[in-house]
């Protein structure tokens, strides 16, 4: 009977402790995967919202994104949040002590060599192709890139006696079993290094990386005939006039060219010309090939006419598609739009496609 109580108590014990392990793992796993699939849906044409500096603010947290998160993984994990309930300022995460009440094994962030979920500013020059104009177009509008979020966290032993029956076994059980204070505890907890037994656990460093930057207009896709300015004007222009763009140059050469002899040939109004020096909005009715000229339009639900512009010619507004809606032949896109409907892909019954 003594021989099968060195066997089976132990075993049974450490299959408790082995449990709670595995699930401290899995939260810190969590902590760190689910938080950078957040930066994913942030709007990127102005740079991430800086955390919330206040006293109260959790520690290291450089964006909003993370300073959430912080507040979420107060207790560890994601299943009890209440951010509604505020003691002193704080979360209820964050000042709820139920978490402390360990009876197996308790996990902490609290520890010089553990890491609290972190996660490093946009890295901007990933993805970078090493070509002039997209370097300078990334520059310009790129305010997202690779974001790296990494935690870890450091548990604690309260169930496993360091020793059984040491009478019969010299093996140690654990490395150490506390008691009292688990945040004190967690702070004064080192990791076994070198050989050197420690007296705590440390998980393995969970990380997780996303390249992100949507580069999403986050203005309505509305754009009229003549208009120079506006996100996607701006985005046009920067490759459209970029000096590294070898097309511009010579554009600028061979229009001026074209106009001025079509101007010396009274074929152009001379006040043109000023105009189009300036290289800025349209010259006298005439679209200025220099500066992009874009014009896009919303669709909408149902009508046939869009997506279009009006243009004022000859003294009257007139429709002009600004895509390949209709080419008067095959209209496929048109007929494409009928077909599908308002469902989406045209699929009217979901799952079934």
């Amino acid at each position: 009977m003594a021989i099968s109580l060195l066997v089976i108590i132990p075993v049974f014990m450490y299959a408790i402790f082995l449990d709670d392990l595995l699930r401290y793992s899995l939260d810190a796993q969590e902590a760190a995967v689910s938080t950078v699939w957040d930066f994913a849906v942030q709007d990127y044409t102005r740079d991430l919202k800086p955390a919330d500096r206040a006293p109260t603010a959790p520690q290291g947290g450089s964006t909003m994104v993370q300073q959430h998160a912080r507040y979420m993984f107060c207790d560890h994990e994601s299943g009890k949040d209440r951010y509604d309930a505020y003691t002193n300022g704080v979360p209820s995460d964050c000042s709820d002590t139920d978490h402390h009440q360990a009876l197996v094994a308790h996990t902490c962030w609290l520890n010089d060599n553990a890491r609290q979920v972190t996660c490093e500013a946009p890295e901007r020059g990933a993805g970078n192709l090493g070509i002039p104009v997209h370097n300078q177009f990334m520059s310009n509008f790129t305010r997202g890139g690779l974001i790296r979020c990494s935690a870890r966290a450091v548990v604690e032993n309260y169930l496993l006696p360091e020793g059984f029956l040491q009478e019969f076994s010299k093996t140690k059980l654990t490395v150490k079993k506390w008691d009292g204070d688990v945040h004190g505890n967690s702070q004064s907890g080192v990791a076994t290094t070198n050989g050197v037994d420690g007296n705590a656990y440390f998980l393995g460093m969970e990380q997780m990386a996303i390249l992100t930057d949507t580069w999403a207009l986050t203005t309505n896709a509305n754009t009229m005939p003549g208009t120079k300015s506006g996100e996607m004007y701006d985005r046009v222009a920067n490759v459209y006039m970029n000096p590294q763009n070898l097309g511009h140059p010579i554009l600028r050469a061979t229009s001026a060219a074209f106009f001025g002899q079509a101007i010396s040939n009274n074929l152009l109004n001379p006040l043109f010309a000023a105009q189009l020096a300036a290289t800025t909005g349209d010259a006298m009715g005439a679209d200025n090939p220099q500066t992009p000229n874009i014009a896009i339009a919303p669709q909408a639900v149902g009508d046939s006419t869009t997506p279009s512009n009006r243009v004022t010619q000859e003294g009257s507004n007139r429709r002009y598609f600004n895509t390949e809606w209709r080419d008067w032949d095959q209209n496929n896109n048109y007929r494409s739009y009928q077909n599908r409907g308002v469902y989406y892909m045209g699929c009217k019954q979901p799952g079934t496609c």
